[in-house]
């Protein structure tokens, strides 16, 4: 009877070795994966604070009425609505992104003509520094400064 041996395969060491190397590589690659789905975050919570406030003035202008966004919880969180009726809708921001204490607007009116109450800079804190959204006068568009 011939025994026959199988040569091929990994060894445990060669195992090993890899398994240290995915190790390596996972632990750099997390901290960079964790940073990025955070800024993506916040710039999908930038892009739909933009949507809320021109769906707000829109609303303004088509049932002329007047319409507000205004922060609460520490500026974590916005709540839009208009007087009389129960809020449209109520927003929380991502961990990390909140309204800077030193901003000088925390709400933003529109009249019900769709003209903004009182123009100014809101500035929002985020992982990666502040962004400054200017609001102009009456139905001016908002510019963004990052």
């Amino acid at each position: 009877m011939r025994k026959e041996t199988y040569t091929g395969g990994f060894t445990f060491l060669e195992l090993l070795l890899v398994l240290s190397m995915l190790s390596v590589l996972t632990l750099i690659i997390l901290p960079l994966g964790d940073k990025w789905i955070q800024e993506a975050s916040e710039d999908d919570a930038l892009q739909a604070f933009v949507a809320s406030i021109y769906n707000l003035q829109a609303y303004s202008m088509a049932n002329k009425v007047y319409t507000r966004l205004e922060f609460k919880h520490s500026g974590t969180v916005y709540i839009t609505s208009a007087p009389g009726k129960t809020e449209f809708s109520r927003t929380t921001l991502p961990k990390g992104m909140k309204v800077a204490d030193t901003s000088r607007m925390k709400v933003v009116e529109f009249h019900a003509t769709g003209n903004i109450v009182k123009s100014g800079t809101l500035t929002l804190e985020t992982s990666s520094g502040l962004t400054e959204i200017r609001f102009q006068f009456q139905r001016g568009r908002m510019i963004i400064y990052e």
